[in-house]
């Protein structure tokens, strides 16, 4: 029933989507990889987004959270509170563990953090390329952890000669303060060199900010950000390439006790490095993509009462052969092996993780498309486990519009983290891994006027889901299936030519109860006016729904509410230089965000960029 309203609903838009709209324009071709294979955006057979350079910059000297949770299916939870806050990613109603993260092609995390998750508050948005986000179950493409999306972080390519430094000063308010002091400050440097045969970049980024508790109260916790990325490519071959990846990052943020809630003196620090190097061998019909990287993280929370540190390390090697097998058939084998090692306190513990993976595209010039694929993981501490997708697809080309549908069948699988298994107070060596599985089901409808009209259903069944046992105060499997169901719908449409409209609206239902934090509803909206070639207005509006949240023990519900935020952009009449202005929150609204915790208010910042 539910994908017969849905269908309907989307037919009842189509019509009065393309109703009256004669006028086509040139849409740019955007390359994804939801497959694996490159292939473009509009034939893809899953729920993706590409975020481009250009719908990075109204963020620029923001948050990474901030852009994300814009984006449908996506709630991140704590980028409105204090800068140093933890975030929470909520995606089609999964939390941090069920994410990947990918950077320049390599799978981030931290071995240290009770998820294994990666933390997104260190990263620089300046030294971003592109993001590309794949929603629904993708292990049997990526990897554990992928259960929910898959998100892959692109830096700046090497470029020509070149020099971008941006700088952005701004206010750090919290909806008990109105003041413009100067709390908020962000320096970035990229510089780029290349060649025909060498080419390479440089990203260096420092974020300031003050004049915010992390709890409600009166004392100040600054944070402090720093940033250093680095990529090299050397051309050795028309058909062979080597990069090498480098990043050191360290963000330092002041906290306060949780239990009670209070002001207090506390500190923590996280620094991390990571090196990958990446060859890639492409001819005319097959290519081999090969990484090697390493990574390691400390964490310390100091100045507190119960101070503690944390060390971890990671190496990842894979290995991925593609060909076109016929006409319409192309295949890939992988082969990826992973260990991570961490320790808490005198012990050192590690898993490895070894995977074996395929995957089979079919395309031709009719209606049916469909890929379809399987790996084999086999975990130190777990044995074996299989995963797979089967993703069939419709593509019909109209003369005034493009109707694709598409359904997709995967699966998940999820090792708990080292923490829950070895940390000495709240570890459990006898936790089984989470497994999902996931069914999709998607219309999209592509006008010639540059219109993106689509709809999507996902249901997703959670098994062995791993929590905190209140009782045994340790980790332990929960003896029930969780279910999460919702639908998105993202519309895009030029209104003329120079306004531009966007919209998209997620429903998340929780069957069984959980899904603390998560809202239900939640819209999200863009309106961007070009005045003239030089000066963009975008207004954007954000509704979150009704929350549970837990405070003092007590579930509580966290008010619905409405923010508007307003950026514009200028290119100045000096050459290269352009002037940002960003007014966060726009209408002072009064929510709560995490109960007991501060939550931002009004905020403006100015910035200025210079290329040359």
């Amino acid at each position: 029933m539910r994908i017969i309203v849905l269908y309907s609903t989307f037919f009842v838009f189509s019509f009065l989507f393309v109703h009256g709209q004669n006028q086509s324009v040139d849409l740019e071709e955007v390359t994804v990889t939801d497959s694996r294979f490159e292939r473009s955006q509009s034939k893809t057979g899953r729920s993706v987004t590409f975020i481009s350079k250009q719908d990075i910059k109204p963020y620029l000297g923001g948050s990474m959270a901030s852009l994300l949770s814009s984006q449908a299916g996506i709630h991140v939870n704590g980028y409105q509170s204090h800068p140093g806050t933890n975030l929470s990613y909520f995606i089609r109603g999964g939390n941090n563990r069920q994410v990947l993260v990918l950077i320049d092609g390599v799978p981030v995390s931290d071995p240290t953090q009770i998820e294994n998750d990666f933390d997104l508050r260190q990263v620089d948005l300046s030294s971003v390329e592109s993001i590309e986000i794949i929603r629904g179950a993708a292990s049997s493409l990526y990897g554990s952890a992928a259960a929910t999306a898959v998100i892959k972080i692109t830096t700046n390519k090497p470029k020509s000669q070149s020099i971008a430094v941006h700088t952005f000063f701004g206010t750090n308010n919290s909806q008990l303060d109105s003041e413009f002091a100067v709390d908020n400050k962000t320096y970035q440097l990229n510089v780029g060199l290349g060649g025909a045969v060498h080419s390479g970049r440089v990203s260096l980024a420092e974020h300031r900010t003050s004049g915010m508790s992390a709890v409600v109260g009166e004392e100040e916790d600054p944070t402090k950000k720093q940033n250093v990325n680095a990529q090299y490519e050397v051309r050795l071959l028309p058909s062979l390439r080597i990069n090498t990846f480098f990043s050191k990052d360290y963000f330092m943020t002041g906290y306060d006790d949780s239990f009670p809630l209070m002001d207090a003196d506390n500190q923590f620090t996280n620094k991390s490095q990571r090196t990958s190097i990446q060859p890639k061998w492409q001819n005319e019909n097959s290519s081999f993509v090969g990484r090697v990287s390493w990574a390691n993280v400390e964490r310390d929370f100091d100045e507190s009462a119960f101070p503690i540190s944390y060390e971890g390390k990671s190496m990842d090697v894979e290995g991925v052969f593609s060909s076109q097998l016929q006409t319409n058939v192309k295949g890939l084998v992988g082969v990826n092996h992973k260990r991570q090692e961490a320790q808490f306190g005198s012990e050192v513990v590690d898993m490895n993780l070894a995977d074996y993976f395929v995957n089979f595209l079919y395309e031709n010039a009719g209606p049916f498309e469909a890929q379809i694929g399987a790996r084999l993981s086999d975990h130190s501490a777990f044995g074996s486990h299989w995963t797979y997708h089967v993703n069939p697809s419709l593509y019909f080309d109209f003369p005034k519009m493009d109707i694709r549908f598409t359904t997709s069948l995967s699966t998940a699988f999820i090792a708990p983290s080292l923490y829950k298994l070895f940390d000495a107070y709240s570890g459990n060596k006898e936790l089984k891994p989470e497994t999902n599985q996931g069914i999709e089901v998607g219309a999209s409808l592509i006008s010639q006027n540059g219109s993106t009209l689509q709809l999507v259903y996902f249901d997703r069944e959670e098994k062995n889901f791993v929590n905190y046992d209140m009782i045994t105060r340790r980790y332990a499997n929960s003896p029930r299936d969780f279910r999460i169901y919702g639908t998105e719908f993202l519309l895009e449409m030029p209104l003329s030519s120079n306004i531009d409209f966007s919209t998209n609206y997620t429903y998340t239902q929780h069957e069984d109860g959980q899904g603390l934090r998560i809202p239900k509803h939640k819209v999200n909206g863009n309106f961007q006016y070009d005045v003239n070639e030089n000066t963009q207005v975008l207004t954007s509006f954000q509704y979150v729904g009704e929350r549970d949240d837990l405070f003092e023990s007590k579930q509580v519900i966290l008010s619905p509410y409405w923010l508007m935020n307003l950026h514009v952009a200028h290119k100045m009449s000096i050459q290269g230089m352009s002037f940002y202005g960003n007014v966060q929150n726009l209408l002072n609204a009064d929510y709560v965000e995490t109960q007991g915790y501060t939550t931002r208010g009004r905020n403006f910042s100015l910035g200025v960029s210079y290329t040359f």
